[in-house]
């Protein structure tokens, strides 16, 4: 009786039979041979996938790559100056404003004086920032990224030039007049925008939604970042026109005030530090700031020095206050009433100074242990990056 052979079900045998072998055949002895004169193949290089393709046209090529390596000439380059070898003309007449604003301004042009602009803020917040300012440079037209005509070349924030204690009233610096122009038309028209789309009651409209866009500019993201001016307040944004008085001028010529900027440039790493209800000593403040630094596990990154901490001179005899604040003498007023004694604390860089700040800004102070407060609330520290 014959053996019955099992075989394998049909989707495990091979795709290939005889009749494809011998396609396979038949394909490999019609392809075309490779020319004579074509690149070999040799132990250590590879053939590219074209010059497998096509080994006629890769002959070709490579004939036509081929430069003469005879007489040709090695011309040796030519050292470059370093940059810093280099020093720029400076025309006469034009002030050298990179030496006086510190390191802050050694990317700026110079420019003269009488073509400068400024703009002057009043009725404003204390506690707006360089970025609200920034803000509000019109956008350029094709890109959105880049700045159309308008931006700012500097704001120095108005201050108690002793005290240094913050005024409601900033300086906004331009190039010429045309920036200054157009960044006052329009912060004027998103002000007046604001004050149209921002709803007072319930029968106010809706304020616009996300992606709305008027003449291709995103009206809810432009008003969300506008905050020079409340939009129920009336936005004071006015040309201060030279000749200027002689405290303006000393402020726009050293780029910020004399406590801030002399001997040093301090803005943008410091910051001015008081504390309500107690006097406390130079060397006091030195060493809670250590402590500070030693129970947190990390030190304050102070500059290097002793002179890290300065208090700032009382002034000589205290005035009023000004009533009135659009004039353009009372802008820089001489000394005024204050009643405690201030520190700046300068620091490594920008971040660490804001850290500071933060950490600081409305803390109780810490008084030694033979002081007692008899019940009263402790003494609070106030500290604000100077900028």
């Amino acid at each position: 009786m014959p053996t019955l052979r099992l075989l394998p079900p049909q989707f495990l045998l091979p795709a290939w039979n005889v009749g494809s072998l011998g396609q396979l055949r038949w394909l490999h002895r019609s392809r075309p041979r490779r020319a004579s004169n074509a690149p070999k193949r040799t132990s250590g290089s590879r053939l590219s996938l074209f010059e497998e393709l096509f080994p006629e046209e890769a002959v070709t090529s490579s004939k036509s790559d081929r430069r003469p390596e005879r007489g040709m000439r090695h011309v040796a380059r030519l050292p470059l100056p370093d940059f810093e070898d280099v020093e720029s003309p400076q025309p006469e007449g034009i002030p050298k404003f990179g030496l006086l604003w510190g390191e802050r301004a050694r990317k700026l042009d110079p420019f003269r004086e009488e073509d400068m602009t400024v703009l002057v803020l009043r009725r404003a917040s204390k506690s707006l920032d360089e970025s609200d300012f920034r803000r509000m440079v019109p956008k350029g037209q094709h890109i959105e990224e880049w700045r159309g005509p308008g931006d700012i070349l500097k704001v120095i924030p108005g201050r108690d030039p002793d005290t240094l204690q913050p005024l409601e009233h900033y300086f906004l610096l331009f190039l010429n007049p045309a920036s200054a122009r157009a960044y006052q038309d329009h912060a004027g028209r998103t002000h007046r925008m604001a004050r149209t789309q921002t709803p007072t009651s319930i029968t106010s409209p809706l304020p616009p939604t996300r992606g709305m866009t008027i003449r291709g500019e995103d009206i809810h993201a432009l008003l969300q970042d506008y905050a020079l001016c409340p939009p129920s307040q009336t936005l004071s944004l006015r040309t201060l026109f030279s000749p200027y008085s002689h405290n303006v001028k000393r402020l726009l010529n050293q780029g910020g005030y004399d406590a801030v900027v002399q001997p040093h440039d301090k803005a943008g790493k410091a910051i001015v530090l008081w504390v309500e209800g107690y006097q406390p000593s130079t060397q006091e403040l030195k060493n809670v700031i250590a402590r500070d630094g030693s129970d947190r596990g990390i030190r304050w990154g102070v500059a290097d020095g002793e002179g890290f901490i300065e208090k700032v001179k009382p002034p000589m005899a205290p005035v009023e206050d000004p009533k009135d604040s659009d004039s353009v003498e009372d802008l820089e007023l001489g000394p005024r009433k204050h009643g405690f004694s201030r520190w700046i604390i300068t620091f490594g860089d920008e971040t660490e100074a804001r850290r500071f700040a933060r950490s600081w800004d409305r803390r109780p102070y810490p008084l030694p242990s033979n002081r007692s407060t008899f019940g009263e609330p402790p003494p609070l520290v106030h500290a604000e990056f100077l900028w």
